[in-house]
């Protein structure tokens, strides 16, 4: 009997030291949770790029002449006024130029001189030829009266010496005065014929001497002209700076001697100034869109690495820049030289901020993407958030938009234009991820063009208010689920719209899972 005690003792022992060992060797695992804040402050949402440091306004300074450098008076760097004399020519070769057409141009002048009293000679001896023919026309008509006289008084002597009342040598005598006049009218009608033909030669004379003066003239004004161009060739031996500036680069030495307009006549790099200068920035294609005119920039450069700068976007030029199947834009951003210290050349690693808003509710991304109890959900590669694009998530969206039949079908005719666009990135060696961003993009871009105001307005709404995520807060030592709709993600931390928060609400940001093992107990 005793020995039947014993052994059920021991089984019992037994029984109890398996109980004891499974029970105490299991695993226990323990949740640690980290906590963040919710915080009050501003989001920058930012567009990263590279970009060069250049003047606002250089100018190119040429060779207008062909000629020898003699003389250097402005140097790399140095800080020029509108009017200086940066270099000049040998001037030597223009001068004699100038100083020999002068003289062409007095020597015509002297032609001229010569021509004008030519013409107002010819001119006074026409005036005396015609004045000579007015006087032998008057002798004719007064001789002409004369002649008629002593016609008459032939007549009569003629009768008379007929009826024998006078004698032959009164007839003779009249008819030798009748007979000298006729002589003497017709040399007057030769004197006037004459003085006709001497008008004529006078009138011929003054038309040859003035074409040689306007043929002078002509001379003159060529010589003025070839004058007045060789002056100015005179005066652009000097290179005179147009700006107040500074040289940015020389690229003559004393001696060289250069050709008018020809590609090796550069002399002069002249920037305006230092104290306000650009970033030129090259954005790629996938993010210019977010780009506008007078958005705020933030930059670095190599050279003080440590110094922020701002600046403000002035320009976009809408011209691709292709370089091996990459398309970048190139921006232009201005700012002010802070003591000019900042440099033409210079590397500017630029954040150019396309969205920010201060003064808003904000959480941690981490917080985001915690998950109490839950196994996590495999999401799609298609993608299910908005503005994935698929056919059937468009047509709940122009439901909702109240689109007309018009602009649900050229909405339509969007997608027939994305297999293009995609084999056009797959062939630019485009990531997967970036490519179904494109398309993204496109789709919601040509939306968007198609929306009048007010839809566009309530489409942003319905966009917003599908930003819904969700956090676990701290209330009294357990975890209440907070539905939350977010806004600007940027940065680590995304904007908080709507949702049962307020500053310095704990939330969680981080699940750890500790797993421990339990000892049996050893009872011998």
């Amino acid at each position: 009997m005793k020995k039947i005690l014993v052994l059920v003792s021991l089984i019992a022992v037994g029984v109890l030291s398996y109980y004891f060992y499974n029970q105490n060797n299991t695993q226990v695992s323990t949740e640690l949770y980290e906590y963040v804040k919710i915080e009050k402050g501003s989001i920058k949402k930012v567009v990263s790029a590279t970009g060069k440091i250049i003047p606002t306004s250089t100018l190119i300074l040429s060779s207008e002449i062909s000629g020898k450098i003699v003389e250097i008076r402005k140097d790399y760097n140095e800080k020029i006024n509108k009017g200086d004399v940066l270099a000049i020519f040998d001037q030597n070769p223009f001068i004699l130029n100038v100083d020999e057409t002068e003289t062409s141009v007095e020597i015509s002048k002297s032609k001229l001189k010569q021509k004008n009293a030519s013409l107002e000679k010819a001119k006074s001896e026409l005036n005396n030829s015609i004045s000579n023919k007015k006087g032998s026309e008057s002798k004719l008509d007064d001789f002409s009266l004369y002649l008629k006289k002593l016609s008459g008084n032939l007549e009569d002597k003629k009768a008379l010496y007929k009826n024998k009342f006078i004698s032959k040598k009164e007839y003779e005598d009249a008819l030798f005065e009748y007979e000298s006049a006729i002589f003497q009218y017709s040399s007057l009608e030769s004197d006037i014929l004459s003085l006709n033909a001497i008008i004529n030669s006078r009138q011929a004379q003054i038309k040859i001497i003035d074409a040689e003066i306007e043929e002078v003239k002509k001379l003159i004004e060529q010589t003025q002209l070839k004058l007045e161009s060789e002056k100015l060739d005179l005066s652009k031996t000097k290179i005179v700076s147009p700006i107040d500036g500074f040289i940015l680069d020389r690229h003559i030495s004393v001696g060289d001697v250069l050709g008018a307009y020809q590609k090796d006549s550069i002399m002069f790099t002249i920037a305006e100034t230092l104290s306000k200068m650009n970033i030129e920035i090259f954005i790629d294609e996938s993010d210019i869109g977010n780009i506008k005119v007078d958005q705020s920039v933030e930059f670095s450069t190599d050279a003080f690495p440590d110094r922020k700068l701002t600046a403000t976007i002035t320009q976009i030029r809408y011209s691709p820049i292709d370089d091996q199947n990459v398309i970048t834009y190139e921006v232009l951003a201005s700012f002010e030289n802070p003591n000019n210290i900042l440099l033409p050349g210079m590397t500017a690693n630029v954040d150019i901020i396309v969205k920010n808003k201060n003064d808003i509710l904000k959480v941690k991304n981490s917080a985001l993407s915690v998950k109490l109890n839950q196994k996590p959900k495999k999401q799609s590669s298609s993608g299910s958030g908005w503005g994935s694009g698929r056919p059937s998530q468009m047509q709940e969206i122009m439901g909702q938009l109240n689109m007309t039949a018009d602009q649900q079908n050229k909405m339509r005719g969007v997608y027939p234009k994305l297999g293009k666009l995609r084999a056009s990135l797959e062939a630019k060696n485009v990531s997967p991820e970036k490519i179904t961003k494109e398309i993204q993009l496109f789709i919601e871009n040509g939306l968007i063009e198609l929306l009048t105001d007010e839809q566009r307005n309530k489409y942003f709404a319905l966009k917003e208010s599908l930003n819904v995520k969700k956090v676990y807060k701290l209330v009294d030592g357990d975890h209440q689920k907070i539905d939350l709709i977010t806004g600007l993600n940027s940065g680590g931390y995304t904007e908080i719209i709507k949702g049962e928060l307020s500053e310095g609400d704990e939330v969680i940001s981080k699940i750890t899972v500790e797993t421990t093992s339990k000892k049996a107990l050893r009872l011998f």
